[in-house]
């Protein structure tokens, strides 16, 4: 047990990797579009249609890739990925710019595909049914602590030298963090990941089964409505802070890690609760009823942060908000990979193309709504989304083995 929970250990260390990475261009682009001559629509338009949508598309091949090959291997890749993304985006040659950058995002997108599915599929090998709500949530905590990193570490550090330095930076934090996974990482696999134990035509046909599961379509659309959700407070919130409530660079870089932080927090919370409400009413039952609090908790926080006329009052709300976003995080990839136990990775990945195709519109859609609405029209908006993913979760069976025994 001790080996397992260093795995998990090592999962975090990626998935916190990824999202520091990720979070980069959130940060640079307050400098980067100005000096591009792009406009922050611009910027919405690249990052839901370059980044996130190649990132949607590539969850399920993504969660295959890792069951067929390893955790090892498919992480120490997909961070080798993020590095080569950034450290191009920092060196490009302005005259080229905009195509540059569609570029690296592209392969941004696609490198980070493997991230959750695989930490997901790494769960599901390593660690007991009774324990995954925590396990999961440990990565996904870990996620947040990137998030938040980011602007903490990347705004002085734009501040003093500009806005490359933040790409680069990333880019030599994902280098090191691919052969950390290449070197600690065990060689052995678990027994669904042994490499080509299954024909591809095989898995192919399995994945094609999982994906036509009613109950695992049910749970990813309401993934989709909570990522939308929770999309606005990954991308958008430090542009918030900025253009809705006045603050400056140096601030928003503070004030905007805040939501990451209170989910890295809550995250683990969420989760040693899950486990032990699971013990007492059923692991099943624990999930449906954490994730469907989490986000009515959501709903009524983002409501409140709309509607607040104090700055630092509505960011306590909005901070509380994604945080219980955050929690819910969880059990939906717990379940998701409980439905599909043959192919968790796969599964995962469904999930997440889900809930990154909910990324991809809401990233595109906010800095229209902000226009038109301002932004408490627009985060009244998204609460009312959160409120939806709630309900949706309601209709989902979350007992174990619901595909697996079909698979």
């Amino acid at each position: 047990m001790k080996n397992n929970w260093r795995v998990v250990a090592l999962v975090c260390a990626a998935s916190f990797t990824a999202y520091l990475v990720r979070a980069d261009v959130a940060v640079a682009q307050e400098r980067m579009a100005p000096a591009l001559g792009l406009t922050m629509t611009d910027m919405g338009a690249i990052t839901a249609w370059a980044f996130q949508l190649s990132y949607a598309l590539l969850q399920v091949p993504a969660g295959m890739f890792g069951e067929r090959y390893g955790v090892r291997m498919t992480f120490a890749l997909a961070l080798l990925g993020c590095s080569v993304s950034s450290l191009v985006t920092g060196l490009m040659p302005d005259a080229v710019a905009t195509g540059t950058l569609i570029g690296t995002r592209i392969l941004l997108g696609v490198s980070q595909a493997a991230v959750f599915p695989v930490a997901a599929l790494a769960v599901s090998e390593y660690v007991a049914v009774t324990e995954r709500v925590r396990a999961n949530a440990f990565y996904i905590s870990s996620s947040s602590l990137g998030a938040a990193v980011a602007p903490l570490l990347m705004a002085p550090v734009m501040e003093r030298f500009g806005w490359r330095a933040v790409f680069l930076l990333s880019g030599a934090v994902g280098g090191v963090a691919s052969l950390v996974m290449l070197t600690l990482l065990p060689r052995t696999h678990g027994a669904n990941a042994a490499p080509g134990a299954a024909r591809l035509t095989d898995q192919l046909r399995d994945t094609w089964r999982l994906v036509g599961s009613a109950n695992l379509r049910r749970l990813s659309l309401a993934y989709l409505l909570h990522s939308a959700v929770y999309f606005v407070f990954v991308f958008w919130f430090f542009r918030y802070l900025t253009e809705g409530r006045g603050f400056t660079i140096l601030s928003s870089g503070f004030w905007a890690s805040m939501p990451s932080i209170a989910g890295f927090v809550l995250a683990p919370v969420v989760g040693l609760g899950a486990d032990r409400l699971g013990r007492r009413i059923g692991t099943a039952e624990a999930r449906r009823r954490v994730a469907v609090g989490c986000l009515v908790s959501a709903t009524v926080l983002v409501a409140a942060g709309a509607t607040l006329p104090g700055a630092f009052v509505a960011i306590a709300a909005l901070s509380l908000s994604s945080a219980s976003l955050n929690g819910a995080e969880s059990p939906f990839f717990t379940t998701a990979t409980v439905i599909g136990a043959h192919n968790p990775g796969a599964s995962a990945g469904f999930l997440n193309l889900m809930g990154n195709l909910g990324g991809v519109l809401s990233i595109w859609l906010v800095p229209h709504m902000s226009a038109a609405w301002g932004w408490n029209g627009t985060l009244a908006f998204w609460a009312c989304v959160a409120f939806a993913a709630a309900l949706l979760w309601l209709t989902v069976k979350a007992d174990d083995g619901v595909v697996a025994a079909t698979a």
